[in-house]
């Protein structure tokens, strides 16, 4: 049907064409706004909004610091919910606004008692620890 040469040339053309469109999608994404993080206090002050938001109460909330080095403090965070409360909304919400950063925000759910443990990092180094635990004594707390 096709010679061989005309073969070629429809590739060719077929290419060209991909690598236009490509480029045209390319140009017409807008780039993906990345905040800056200005301060460890601004980080904190995000959390704690996540908190309130969620109807966490700072009695919910101890805070442990971790000491690296001279010039470096982790903090720990061991969050109290109410069992039904849902861990996994909290974290997809935090890690949201997070991302704008360029922080990240994974999280392990340890078994069985389905705790869920958020590090946030950035640049590779962890610089918040969210200890989220189930306490069927706060059941009787409205988180919704």
């Amino acid at each position: 049907m096709f010679s061989k040469e005309n073969s070629k040339k429809i590739i060719t053309g077929l290419l060209f064409v991909s690598c236009a469109i490509s480029g045209i999608i390319l140009a017409a994404t807008p780039a993906s706004s990345v905040q800056r993080l200005e301060s460890a206090q601004q980080l904190d002050s995000l959390i704690s909004t996540h908190l309130n938001s969620e109807r966490i109460s700072p009695d919910q909330v101890r805070t442990s610091i971790i000491r690296i080095d001279t010039g470096f403090v982790r903090k720990n965070l061991r969050i109290r919910v109410p069992s039904h409360f849902s861990k996994t909304l909290f974290h997809v919400g935090l890690h949201k606004d997070l991302i704008t950063y360029n922080i990240e925000a994974p999280a392990i759910i340890k078994f069985p008692s389905r705790d869920m443990h958020i590090y946030i990092s950035h640049k590779g180094t962890i610089i918040r620890t969210l200890r989220m635990t189930s306490d069927p004594d706060l059941d009787s707390l409205s988180t919704q």
